[in-house]
């Protein structure tokens, strides 16, 4: 049930626009309270509460932000994010998402993007928007649920992906191995450093085919997206009433993949270097 919002390359007041955007849809998403009645989850009677975060790579750092609290009590930490966006020199890699549970564990620590590094050398900062059957999924990777209650649905949907990155498995059937225990869409960002050295992002939309036939529920849960040679934008529909444009949908199913190729790398020797050390 949550928001999201992802951006790459470099204009700056052009993602700060957006960003602007993105949280105002947060105190008003004018389709949540349809997307609610149509999951039949009629107790969430509010906006988006439960949590904000973000993902911020930019050439020599990878800043991530993590809270339990409801945007609403931490605005100064909205502010530094624009104020870190406003500092960057270069291309930038921002990933944010604005949390509606429908149940489980609140906290900072139980928060996207949920960081995991596995033995073969894949990195990598998962977000995900939309509802999981948690004990199915749980069922079928053989975990007992009652290990999960301070966790939620996300932390089995990592174990799930990890296993089967684990097994070298192409990257997108590692992300898509959840769907197989979805209750309504997987919409999904996910940034990773893989086992070759490469940076990559990744932005998948989906919603189950027999909820597309709610015309208000897909208007809630569809990412739109806008590629300008300077900024490359993709988000949750809402952001479209806070910065009117003409924007493109994501197709269901629509899966995309980046090269993060600005990330500043060396190798070091000190031997090569010639150091010496005084001990």
């Amino acid at each position: 049930m949550c928001r999201i919002l992802f951006l790459k390359w470099t204009n700056k007041q052009k993602a700060i626009d957006y960003i602007d955007a993105f949280y105002k849809a947060w105190y008003d998403d004018p389709h949540l309270q349809t997307a609610i009645k149509t999951l039949k989850i009629d107790k969430i009677k509010n906006q988006h509460l439960h949590g904000w975060w973000y993902l911020l790579v930019t050439k020599d750092s990878i800043n991530t932000y993590l809270s339990g609290e409801s945007f609403f009590n931490d605005e100064n930490w909205f502010k530094n994010l624009k104020t870190q966006i406003s500092n960057i020199s270069g291309d930038f890699l921002l990933m944010s998402e604005l949390r509606l549970t429908d149940e489980w564990h609140v906290s900072a620590l139980n928060s996207h993007p949920f960081y995991i590094s596995t033995f073969n050398w894949y990195d990598w900062w998962f977000f995900y928007n939309w509802l999981l059957d948690h004990e199915k999924l749980a069922s079928i990777e053989w975990l007992d649920i009652n290990n999960f209650k301070r966790k939620n649905g996300t932390t089995i949907m990592c174990h799930s992906i990890t296993k089967e990155l684990e097994k070298w498995a192409n990257i997108k059937n590692a992300l898509m191995k959840p769907k197989q225990a979805l209750k309504s869409g997987y919409n999904l960002m996910c940034f990773i450093n893989d086992n070759n050295g490469d940076y990559k992002a990744y932005l998948n939309a989906y919603s189950k085919e027999k909820l597309l036939e709610n015309k208000d529920y897909v208007e809630y849960t569809k990412l739109i997206k806008k590629d300008d040679r300077d900024l490359f934008f993709a988000g949750s529909n809402a952001i479209w009433y806070y910065k009117n444009d003409e924007y493109n949908v994501m197709q269901n199913g629509e899966f995309l993949e980046f090269d993060i190729d600005f990330i500043n790398e060396y190798y070091f020797n000190w031997y090569d270097e010639g150091i010496e050390m005084n001990i």
